[in-house]
């Protein structure tokens, strides 16, 4: 799809918080850099990094005008840093990105198709292969398409990939609250119980992502945290109306019991074999995660 960029009323923003990413965060950028689609804003936010992150930012942004980057003077987590990026979002379509993911090149083109064409369409995402910290390809996630198989699965397991999800936002009221600042984790649980009320949500059948999986993170560091978390955003969705399956509502009581049981070591062995993941599987393409221009930065 070519475009003629409209920089001063892009069409699609993408928002990526960025907190000690240096080391993933070149072909982060480059993949949103390289899409298919062309008339966006990229919208960067760094939420005080003490690495190399700013640097890479600022190096980036001096390089392609579509990039407008910005510093948190402190650390504010990624609710909050997400928050203010959408707040400075243009765009009628706001496209989320991670820092450490790396998007696939007709992504953005595809997803923004399909909203066009399916106005009851409120959220898009799609399938992602699993990555690790040495780029290689270590699993797939698998998410149902339909609006009534994501929302019937929500109350048992994250039916989108957030990095790679976008957002129509004409669909929202103007007060839509967006992420809970103080949520540091598994805050997507929320933001999609309250995108459906306004819309559908839809996964593509595509692959549109590599989800980098990074050991060190904190929902993988402490799975039983994010467990319990997600289970309070669950319970407060049903408060306001949800109604779970019957199914949906055995999956999470025996969840419950696993996550209490079993130490956290465990449940990250557990998580790994309903997910496909493997130690190793194959390299990713080289263009991908080493593009010339990463090179210089």
């Amino acid at each position: 799809m070519k475009n003629k960029i409209l920089a001063n009323k892009p069409l699609v923003s993408v928002i990526m918080p960025a907190y000690n990413a240096g080391k993933f965060l070149a072909p982060a950028i480059e993949s949103i850099l390289q899409q298919t689609y062309r008339n966006l804003e990229f919208i960067i936010v760094d939420d005080a990094s003490i690495d190399n992150s700013w640097q890479i930012i600022q190096k980036y942004a001096r390089k392609d005008k579509r990039i407008r980057a910005f510093r948190n003077p402190q650390n504010l987590g990624v609710s909050a840093t997400a928050n203010f990026a959408i707040s400075l979002a243009k765009g009628q379509y706001i496209a989320r990105m991670d820092a450490d993911d790396v998007s696939l090149p007709y992504r953005l083109e595809k997803e923004l198709k399909f909203l066009q064409q399916n106005p009851k369409a409120v959220a898009v995402s799609g399938q992602c292969l699993v990555i690790n910290e040495k780029d290689q390809i270590i699993g797939r996630k698998t998410f149902p398409l339909e609006d009534k198989q994501l929302r019937e699965m929500i109350f048992w397991a994250v039916p989108m990939q957030q990095p790679a999800m976008m957002i129509n936002r004409k669909l929202l009221p103007k007060n839509f609250a967006w992420y809970s600042p103080k949520k540091t984790s598994a805050e997507e649980i929320d933001l999609l119980f309250q995108l459906m009320k306004y819309g559908q949500l839809i996964n593509l059948p595509e692959t549109v992502l590599y989800y980098r999986y990074l050991s060190n993170s904190l929902s993988h560091q402490n799975p039983k945290v994010t467990f319990w978390l997600t289970l309070k955003s669950r319970i407060k969705a049903v408060r306001e109306g949800y109604q779970p399956s019957v199914r949906g509502i055995a999956l999470t009581l025996s969840q419950a019991a696993v996550v209490a049981i079993l130490p956290n070591k465990a449940i990250t062995w557990l998580w790994h074999l309903i997910r496909g993941i493997q130690e190793r599987q194959s390299a990713l393409p080289a263009p991908i995660l080493q593009p010339a221009a990463a090179t210089s930065v």
